[in-house]
């Protein structure tokens, strides 16, 4: 017996760490309790530089290895038990559904040879087995579905999210048109059913969401949650291919307003604006004086202005839209007793002429008490 700080390298080519004993592939198992504090000790094993750890693994297949290192940690025990079962069979399995690789892999049995068996059963006999043990419709519809999760998403938590959407028919039946599915889609799916469509499904490649959010499912459930305050449940309009991100954050941004001040909130009249507006040949600034005139600019140009509105309420912001030269949003912050603007921008968030914003800036120099040019352009 060699031993190398805590491995002890053992006669049988078993590891010792601690008292946890780990034999080699293809006899792979695992002796004694890997609990809190040990899980790492399994991928250190298939990871680690240590030459130990090297002559331990180096009886499993490179691809089988490299196949097993796509997937996450938490599913390396059960698939090096999996893969010593047919090797050829789980490379071929594994490259193409990782999802049902994964569930197999998660397959459990009170008895260790009965779970044995049923994966041998389900390798050697074919797709249709496969997805009986792992509790799935034996359909070739149930099978590309599972085709869709990349390796990288085959969490455990994700999988069972999976196997229960693929066996709900309604969101089986969306998952089909969908051409690749994700954690998030999966967060996505656990909405009620009244929710779903394949529009809201495909938001997560939109890349709109503001850090506050880390799914559009968590944003449905903010919307949900204010129109259950406002007994507007179960219906949900949002639905169909007119549907974004952006619409949902301005849905939710309204309803947080009519739970602040009412049903008629859009007619609040907001604070006098801290600078009138100008019209003059060269530009057209108008204040924005309603909680309305802040909505419809939002809708407008499609940005989030709307999430401002209690701060304009509250009277450290106020918003201005330009009509021209160029068209665009403006949003002032007051700091001490000056008001300076923190965005000013086109359509969908987009940056506008520099010289433009130059004629804002000397539009507010009389409005923070500096200098203007004697050839002030208005």
């Amino acid at each position: 017996m060699n031993k190398l700080d805590n491995y002890q390298y053992l006669s049988d080519a078993s590891i010792r760490i601690d008292d946890v004993t780990f034999r080699p592939w293809p006899d792979f198992c695992i002796i004694g309790e890997v609990g809190c504090g040990k899980n790492h000790l399994l991928p250190n094993l298939l990871v680690s530089s240590d030459p130990l750890a090297i002559m331990w693994r180096g009886k499993i297949p490179t691809k089988v290895l490299e196949l097993i290192r796509r997937f996450p940690v938490c599913l390396w025990s059960g698939l090096l038990e999996l893969s010593q079962l047919h090797a050829e069979y789980f490379l071929q399995w594994g490259q193409n559904c990782p999802a049902l690789i994964g569930l197999l892999a998660m397959h459990s049995s009170e008895i260790q040879a009965d779970r044995d068996l049923d994966r041998i059963r389900a390798l050697y006999k074919g797709r249709k087995e496969r997805m009986k043990v792992v509790g799935l419709p034996p359909t070739r519809e149930a099978f590309r579905i599972l085709q869709k999760l990349t390796v990288e998403d085959c969490y455990p938590t994700q999988l069972e999210q999976l196997r229960s959407a693929v066996n709900h028919s309604k969101k089986r039946r969306l998952m089909t048109h969908l051409s690749r599915i994700t954690c998030s889609t999966l967060e996505t799916l656990l909405l009620p059913d009244t929710f779903l469509d394949v529009n809201l499904l495909q938001l997560e490649d939109a890349g709109e969401l503001p850090d506050d959010y880390n799914s559009v499912a968590a944003l449905c459930s903010d919307i949900a949650d204010c129109r259950r305050k406002l007994g507007k449940l179960p219906v949900w309009p949002y639905r169909g291919s007119k549907i974004s991100v952006h619409k949902l954050l301005q849905a939710r941004d309204s309803y947080e307003l009519e739970l602040l001040l009412g049903e008629e909130y859009k007619a609040t009249v907001l604070p006098d604006p801290p600078v009138g507006g100008i019209v003059s040949s060269q530009i057209r600034i108008e204040a924005l004086r309603t909680v309305r005139d802040i909505c419809d600019e939002g809708t407008c140009m499609k940005n989030c202005l709307i999430t401002y509105a209690q701060a304009i309420m509250k009277g450290t912001h106020y918003a201005y839209k330009m009509i021209y030269p160029e068209r665009a949003t403006i949003l002032l912050n007051r700091k001490m007793e000056d008001w300076y603007p923190v965005e000013i921008r086109g359509y969908e968030n987009s940056y506008i002429d520099p010289n433009h914003v130059d004629l804002i800036y000397t539009w507010l120099g009389n409005l923070n008490r500096k200098e203007v040019p004697d050839d002030f352009p208005f």
